[in-house]
């Protein structure tokens, strides 16, 4: 890769990091370790850890990226002791997009598992439930969509 390419990547990288702190979470760069990297980016959002794979390239190989993000997202984890590995994500740079236009890549395992009922401890799934009962048009009324 040549010295242009590593730069592009470590700016992105760097701007997905500040895009999550200025949001209020916490995320750090990982060092690169070769075959044992770790990803690019720790960040723990609502008391959850994840890896993220940046990735700022003309050609796009998503199941490349994916398995170069699991695998990392294993290193971390084996590096740290811990039982599961993190879930891990992949950021692809939109061209011509800010920051807030990156795409986040995951499996429809991952993005579902992400909006169950798992995800919310008890107090979070009551209020949310409230809030939604709250809000539901009376049957036959509102959008139909």
């Amino acid at each position: 890769m040549s010295s242009y390419n590593k730069a592009k990547g470590s700016k992105f990288e760097t701007d997905v990091m500040k895009y999550l702190r200025k949001l209020g979470h916490f995320a750090e760069r990982l060092a690169k370790a070769g075959a044992n990297d770790e990803g690019d980016i720790v960040t723990i959002i609502a008391g959850q850890t994840y890896i993220l794979e940046c990735k700022n390239r003309k050609s796009i190989n998503l199941p490349q990226f994916w398995a170069e993000a699991q695998t990392e997202a294993a290193n971390y984890a084996k590096a740290r002791g811990l039982p599961v590995n993190p879930p891990a994500f992949v950021i692809v740079k939109r061209r011509r997009g800010s920051i807030e236009d990156a795409w986040v890549i995951q499996t429809l395992e991952n993005w579902a598992d992400e909006r169950s009922n798992k995800t919310f401890t008890p107090l979070q799934k009551d209020s949310v439930e409230k809030e939604i009962s709250n809000t539901e048009p009376e049957m036959g009324k509102g959008n139909s969509n």
